[in-house]
C-alpha cells in the first residue's frame, strides 16, 4: 500500500527592512516601488521613510539609522537598514560612509554621484558622463522626460524603463570597479551609481 505525502507548503517570512532617504525624490521611487503590485508581497516588510537631518547632512541619516535600530524591539529587529542620499552638496558624506560602515550591524547606502538624478537618466541611457552639477543631470533627463521635476512621484513613469535602469547602474557600478579597487571613494566618482 502506498503512502501519499501532502507536499510541504514553503512559507516564506519575510525580512523586516528598513529605507531612509532625504529627499523626497528618492522616498517616492522606492515607495512607488515596494508598493507595486507585483512587489507589495515579497517587499511588504519593508518601510520607507523620508528622514530630513536639523543640519541637513546624510551624517543625520545614520544616527536616525542607529537611533530605529536601537529602538526596535529585540523580536522585531530590522533584517537591513538602507541609506539613501546623494552628493548634491552635502557635507561630512566622508564621515556618512565611515560611520555607516562601521555601524553594528553595519547600515548598508544606496548613493548617487552629484544627485539622485544621475540613477533616474539611467533608466534611459547608458553613461558615466562626469557632471559637475544636478542642474546638468536634470536637464539630460528632461530630454526623455520633458516634464521632470524633483520630488515627484517619479516610479510610475520610471516603471517601464525599471530594467534599463538596473542594468544601466550596475554597468555604471563596475565601470567605477578599477577605482574603487585603487582605493577611491564612491563620493569622489563623478559618475556613480549602486542604487540598483
Amino acid at each position: 500500500m502506498a503512502k501519499y505525502r501532502q507536499a510541504r507548503v514553503k512559507i516564506q517570512i519575510l525580512k523586516r527592512g528598513l529605507i531612509l532617504c532625504e529627499g523626497e525624490t528618492e522616498e517616492k521611487y522606492f515607495k512607488g516601488f515596494v508598493t507595486q503590485e507585483k512587489f507589495r508581497r515579497q517587499f511588504a516588510a519593508i518601510s520607507v521613510e523620508i528622514y530630513k537631518p536639523k543640519d541637513h547632512s546624510p551624517r543625520g541619516l545614520v544616527t536616525e539609522a542607529k537611533n530605529k535600530i536601537k529602538a526596535a524591539k529585540k523580536d522585531d529587529r530590522y533584517d537591513f537598514v538602507w541609506i539613501v542620499f546623494d552628493l548634491d552638496g552635502h557635507a561630512n558624506v566622508a564621515d556618512t560612509f565611515e560611520q555607516a560602515l562601521n555601524s553594528n550591524p553595519p547600515i548598508k547606502i544606496a548613493f548617487a554621484a552629484r544627485c539622485f538624478e544621475y540613477f533616474v537618466l539611467l533608466h534611459f541611457v547608458k553613461t558615466t558622463k562626469s557632471f559637475n552639477k544636478c542642474d546638468d543631470i536634470t536637464a539630460e533627463v528632461r530630454v526623455h522626460l520633458a516634464d521632470y521635476k524633483k520630488a515627484t512621484d517619479i516610479f510610475p513613469v520610471l516603471e517601464p524603463f525599471l530594467e534599463t535602469g538596473l542594468v544601466n547602474s550596475t554597468w555604471s557600478l563596475e565601470r567605477n570597479k578599477p577605482d574603487l579597487d585603487a582605493g577611491s571613494r564612491p563620493y569622489e566618482l563623478s559618475a556613480y551609481s549602486n542604487i540598483h
